[in-house]
């Protein structure tokens, strides 16, 4: 799937003397949250019509478009569409890409399990990836069950061809950490993901899509709640809060330090809650479980040198 060609060939759609706002472009591509997507490709890549794309309100934000717009029979005053309403085009052909990746993960949703698989516990893995423009760095640290030890760490370099949008994450990141997972040996009994699993829009984050994907227990550990609200703040290092969705526990969240800042863990797949916050617990030493900081660190490592290697052909 390519969604930015997918983006450009819509804007290619609207005719001249007629003009899009990036939400119209999204809401073609099935999903009105990617417009700030379609602005920031828009702005970094040529596109036929490009010029036509403005913002809600009216406002043109390309240099130049104005006039063009202008010679098109639009018009424009103050920077600004002003008659928006009688030109905006939203008669958009194409496959709705986003519309059918939501339905996708409504159909793998049903495939999550709440519940422990059997077995032990003692290789856990966090991943994590650093962009760096349209390539990212995945990396895997894998540890003792205590965060003490590391058992395994790599990183790969990894194109990346689909563009950020809340609610999608996965499918941008789990092709670079899906190469970094296949090349660990021995694989672990579970794996920690930067970002949400059931906690998710569509109650299928990427850790629950990597834990599908793969077949394998994963727990989602993130920053920043997308849904769902706390209960009553945590008051001391290692209390948790239920997070509750349409009435439902569906993620904790832990303060897993001095710091006041929580992070939220949520079931990925084949792992009950209740496990997942005590494994996250017990490999805190930092805000961060060790697998995921370690991870950060080495993709952001890499990430460093690679752009040093990139400075050093330049000159």
């Amino acid at each position: 799937m390519d969604l930015v060609r997918e983006i450009v060939d819509l804007v290619a759609q609207v005719p001249p003397g007629r003009v899009s706002t990036f939400v119209d472009v999204a809401q073609a591509l099935g999903d009105a949250k990617a417009a700030p997507a379609a602005f920031r490709i828009l702005r970094e890549r040529e596109a036929r019509g490009a010029h036509r794309v403005v913002r809600a309100t009216g406002e043109i934000p390309w240099a130049g478009a104005g006039a063009r717009l202008r010679k098109e029979g639009v018009s424009v005053s103050g920077g600004r569409v002003t008659d928006l309403g009688r030109v905006r085009f939203t008669e958009f052909e194409g496959p709705r890409t986003l519309a059918l990746l939501r339905e996708e993960q409504a159909r793998l949703a049903a495939q999550v399990r709440r519940t422990d698989r059997a077995g032990c516990w003692e290789r856990v893995a966090g991943f994590d990836v650093a962009y760096d423009g349209d390539d990212a760095v995945a990396a895997a640290v894998v540890m003792d069950p205590d965060g003490a030890r590391v058992l395994e760490a790599l990183s790969l370099r990894v194109r990346i061809d689909f563009p950020y949008v809340p609610g999608y994450l996965a499918y941008r990141e789990f092709p670079a950490i899906e190469r970094c997972y296949r090349r660990l040996d021995p694989k672990p009994d579970v794996v920690l993901v930067d970002g949400h699993g059931i906690l998710h829009p569509a109650r299928f984050g990427i850790a629950s899509y990597a834990g599908v994907a793969l077949d394998t227990p994963t727990i989602g550990v993130a920053k920043h709640l997308l849904v769902g609200q706390a209960g009553p703040l945590p008051r001391e290092p290692g209390d948790v809060a239920d997070i509750r969705l349409d009435g439902e526990v569906l993620g904790a969240g832990l303060r897993s330090g001095p710091s006041r800042r929580l992070i939220y863990v949520s079931v990925g797949h084949s792992i009950s809650l209740e496990t997942a916050v005590r494994i996250t617990k017990r490999l805190c030493r930092t805000r961060i479980p060790e697998p995921l900081r370690l991870a950060d660190r080495l993709a952001e490592s890499e990430k460093r040198k690679n752009q040093e290697r990139k400075m050093k052909k330049k000159h």
